[in-house]
């Protein structure tokens, strides 16, 4: 059995970094959103389906950055705890 836990600390920043840049993607992609085409009398429902999908775009957005955030707080955590156990660990010997 391996008790052997290995975090790829620079994978977590990579991951982190990568969440939060999509996030500013997908923002920045809704901010050019086109006006409601002329549907005709569709015109009111077809913008009310643009409204909700720039809507949505904007809660995914939100939502990747603070997954970003969360990834990047727990390796952050998890490095300090790593070296704390480390010195534990030197100093048992």
């Amino acid at each position: 059995m391996t008790d052997h836990l290995d975090i790829d600390t620079a994978l977590l920043d990579a991951i982190a970094d990568r969440l939060d840049r999509a996030g500013d993607d997908v923002d920045a992609t809704g901010a050019t959103a086109p006006a409601p085409p002329d549907a005709g009398l569709a015109t009111p429902l077809v913008a009310d389906v643009l409204a909700l999908l720039c809507g949505n775009a904007a809660r995914l957005a939100g939502d990747l950055r603070a997954i970003g955030s969360r990834v990047a707080d727990a390796n952050r955590l998890y490095a300090q705890e790593d070296v704390a156990a480390g010195s534990d660990i030197g100093g048992a010997y």
